[in-house]
């Protein structure tokens, strides 16, 4: 019995999984009424700088110099990776891991993009910041949109099914999953009557996705979300 029930029980992935279809499906059902939004459907101009062929694995520099060129700060599409993002070895939840302008360079997560987003911002003399949303519901980020804040929210590339993670770290209290296929785009708008959420894609360009999937895509990727303001 006791093999047949370790054979039965969930993986930790499936877990995931099944909390993140859960919350989705939760927001899906607020957003539907959209009782939290001020509005039905917005488009803010953010644009999609592509991230190839210099930064094969720098989708998560390229979505923040999307969002700072959307506030207006004129900078090369390369300059936040070369300059800014802090690069290790081994972390990769406070620094990119291996190198954005490589092929087998792995991935950074919100914190890294906090701290490079607060520099860069200092050094020009702003009064912005960035914040670490991470843990807020896709609702939520619904409604930074609204209200005119784009959002870096880390997902998967194409939406695919993650899978299993192949590094788990612990920091600050919060678990960080490293995916062969996580990727890291900007929220730009949705449509609530289409289901629909605008992405600004450093692979794909400007896209629209599934509302609901893009959220279990959130969820799964834990929650990561980064504005600035």
């Amino acid at each position: 019995m006791g093999a047949v029930s370790l054979l039965l029980s969930p993986s930790p992935s499936m877990l995931v999984s099944t909390c993140a279809q859960a919350q989705a499906a939760q927001d899906m059902s607020a957003l539907r009424t959209a009782v939290a939004q001020p509005c039905r459907s917005i488009v803010l101009d953010v644009p999609a700088l592509q991230q190839n062929p210099e930064l094969p694995t720098g989708c998560e520099s390229v979505a923040l110099t999307n969002v700072l060129r959307a506030l207006g700060f004129n900078l090369e599409k390369t300059e936040i990776a070369d300059d800014w993002l802090p690069v290790s070895d081994d972390d990769f939840v406070t620094a990119f891991m291996g190198d954005p302008r490589t092929p087998d360079g792995h991935s950074c997560m919100a914190p890294a993009i906090v701290q490079t987003a607060n520099a860069y911002l200092a050094a020009q003399g702003s009064e912005l910041r960035a914040a670490d949303l991470t843990g807020a519901s896709f609702e939520t980020l619904l409604g930074e949109v609204a209200a005119g804040r784009p959002v870096i929210a880390w997902c998967t590339i194409d939406l695919a099914d993650p899978g299993d993670p192949y590094r788990i770290e612990r920091a600050n209290g919060r678990t960080y999953r490293l995916h062969a296929n996580s990727h890291c785009v900007v929220v730009s708008g949705y449509d609530l009557d289409a289901e629909t959420v605008l992405v600004s894609d450093s692979l794909v360009g400007q896209t629209s996705c599934n509302l609901q999937l893009f959220a279990e895509r959130y969820y799964e990727l834990g929650a990561q979300a980064v504005i600035i303001a």
